[in-house]
């Protein structure tokens, strides 16, 4: 099971219908704001992400034998390219559309024609390859750009780099921009002992990784580091993961990323860090059906965070309504959506009674008819007014703290009385948090 557009669509009436009876009795202005602040942010961001969702397109080039078609196949779980171990096997840029039965995904690749070839692959044509090359990446307009680089390669990369500057300029030339692009160190296995694997249990491997990344980024690239440039560990306390841009990243050759992985089909390393942070830069209509199609449960555990976050920021609009707290029970439709929505994320069916199930796992209809409430009694004791500001706080964190315990559940099977403990927990977390705030601003 996974995210169904059809079933989602279904969701989103039955969430209109609940949003008319659950304000029905407001004046026609605070209804009106409500359907537009509340209802509509919830619907747009279900139509963005879900309802809208779309392939994700990803284009890969670099030399012939530094791994491209290897990398496509880790990436997707499955044996979708052709790899080669001596001859070159892509004779021209192959376009994958990769269906993925069952799970209502699918992306478009495309594997390119390997660069400074020694011998043409059978089947090519005799257009150059880097000509064809950057008509292909100009027709395709790919959503993500991965220059695939073996690491111990990276002395010899001079006429890459040539290569890499002319198709530059020619997507900012016809498409008036150029894709995110991520350097992909491929073969880091073969550093050093080849057979010192993982590099988890093997200190010097690490060390070597990190010299790697350090000389590319350094001397390779030679990026003129300054206040408008960052680089920062993809994974923090762990370098040898590799690096993300930050800030101008002209000045780092257009790449947004540089990261390290083994993609030899069962020696996979640091594959899924790499997917998450494809799965970041992706437009937020592809990100659906990327990490879905992986299979992968931190990376859609990661993705229902993410929906979390963005529901309670629509739930904080509330604040800014003529509506008076005692009603805050408006936020159902948001609330009941936001949990459908992660259970489905984590391969339930999404559906009311898989809601139910939830409410019934922390045994209360909802957060926001005991939680909310409760905190607000405790924040009024600090200061007489509370306003817009609190009532918007209040709607925001209820929402988190009800999505959170949606991942706990669907996610991690979660239930019972620790259940209970963990979400009262980051209740009392909350709790403190705006008090924090409050008195800080009286």
């Amino acid at each position: 099971m996974a995210v169904n557009k059809e079933e989602v669509r279904e969701v989103v009436e039955k969430i209109e219908g609940v949003f008319d009876k659950v304000t029905a009795a407001l004046p026609s202005k605070a209804k009106e704001f409500l359907r537009e602040k509340i209802l509509g942010g919830v619907i747009k961001e279900i139509k963005e992400y879900v309802t809208e969702s779309r392939p994700p397109s990803l284009f890969l080039i670099g030399r012939s034998g530094h791994g491209k078609s290897s990398l496509i196949n880790s990436l997707t779980n499955r044996e979708v390219a052709e790899v080669g171990d001596v001859k070159p096997t892509t004779p021209e840029t192959r376009c994958y559309n990769i269906v993925f039965e069952g799970l209502y995904s699918s992306w478009n690749v495309c594997d390119s024609r390997g660069l400074f070839e020694t011998t043409t692959p059978e089947g090519a044509s005799l257009e150059n390859a880097k000509e064809r090359l950057k008509k292909d990446l100009v027709e395709k307009k790919p959503d993500i750009l991965l220059h695939v680089v073996s690491a111990t390669e990276v002395r010899n990369l001079e006429q890459d780099f040539i290569v890499y500057k002319e198709i530059q300029h020619v997507l900012e030339k016809e498409l008036g921009v150029l894709p995110p692009t991520i350097m992909v160190l491929t073969k880091v296995d073969h550093l050093g002992n080849p057979r010192e694997w993982p590099p988890e249990e093997y200190p010097e491997k690490k060390k070597i990784i990190r010299e790697v990344l350090d000389y590319m980024l350094c001397d390779v690239i030679k990026g003129k580091l300054g206040e408008d440039v960052n680089l920062v560990p993809l994974v923090a306390g762990e370098p040898e993961r590799g690096y993300v841009v930050e800030g101008k990243v002209e000045k780092m050759a257009g790449y947004i990323g540089i990261i390290p992985v083994c993609a030899l089909a069962g020696e996979w390393w640091n594959i899924e860090k790499l997917s998450e942070f494809i799965g970041s830069k992706l437009p937020a209509s592809a990100v659906l059906q990327f990490f879905q199609a992986q299979r992968r449960k931190g990376l859609m555990k990661k993705f229902a965070g993410k929906m979390v976050n963005i529901f309670s920021r629509i739930a904080g609009g509330i604040g800014a309504s003529p509506m008076p707290i005692s009603d805050i029970m408006v936020l159902l439709p948001l609330q009941y959506s936001l949990i459908a929505l992660i259970a489905s994320l984590s391969c339930r069916k999404m559906s009311q009674e898989t809601v139910e199930e939830f409410l019934a796992a922390c045994r209360t209809t909802t957060l926001v008819g005991i939680g909310l409430r409760e905190l607000f009694r405790q924040l009024i004791k600090i200061f007489i007014g509370p306003g817009a500001v609190l009532s918007a706080a209040i709607a925001a964190a209820g929402t988190w703290v009800i999505g959170q315990g949606a991942i706990w559940y669907f996610f991690d099977g979660i239930t019972g009385k620790e259940l209970l403990r963990r979400m009262k927990e980051i209740w009392k977390e909350k709790i403190k948090e705006m008090k924090e705030r409050f008195k800080n601003k009286g």
